[in-house]
């Protein structure tokens, strides 16, 4: 799957990846984008790349524009909710009064400073909604700082509230969104 568009004269190229071939390129750009972002752990940060055993497992999109990768997502498939990344750090009883799986989880959405204000989020986004809704997943989890909470809300996301934080991010505040498919 590829999409070519022009965003000011400039050609950008959207594409899912074949199993985990840029991960590094990914990873560093995961360090590039976060690392002087408010609350974030610099010892942790000090890496080169931002990998872990999940990226290995999961579906990744990218953006590219003269070859480089400026924008990256990934989605990781669940059987249930004890599996998504950082469950433990959200109360699961809340998604009593949803449905059941299999979900999907977006994470790791990067989008490198130059390249921020191009709608980049929204269209890696609406790419992994579209393919988790494709491969018969009934709910996704998000789990977004608060700049992603607006966006996801139009794209049919609900707010259900905080998460502890990560310990990547000690200082930083993240919240938990689910969006319900197949209605």
């Amino acid at each position: 799957m590829e999409t070519r568009f022009e965003i000011r004269n400039s050609e950008f190229l959207l594409m899912k990846l074949d199993y985990p071939e840029r991960l590094d390129e990914m990873g560093a750009l995961r360090v590039l984008a976060w690392k002087d972002e408010q609350g974030i752990s610099q010892d942790f940060f000090s890496h080169k790349a931002w990998l872990d055993d999940e990226d290995l497992l999961a579906h990744h999109w990218i953006i590219l524009h003269n070859k480089e990768i400026v924008a990256a997502a990934r989605m990781s498939f669940h059987p249930d909710y004890s599996s998504i990344p950082h469950a433990d750090l959200f109360d699961g009883s809340i998604l009593e009064g949803f449905g059941k799986g299999p979900y999907a989880s977006l994470n790791r959405l990067v989008v490198a400073p130059g390249y921020r204000g191009n709608g980049f989020s929204t269209l890696l986004d609406e790419a992994r909604i579209n393919f988790a809704a494709a491969h018969g997943i009934k709910m996704i989890i998000a789990q977004p700082v608060a700049s992603r909470i607006k966006p996801l809300e139009d794209l049919g996301f609900l707010y259900l509230g905080k998460i502890r934080p990560l310990y990547q991010m000690p200082e930083r505040q993240i919240y938990f969104m689910i969006k319900e498919l197949d209605k």
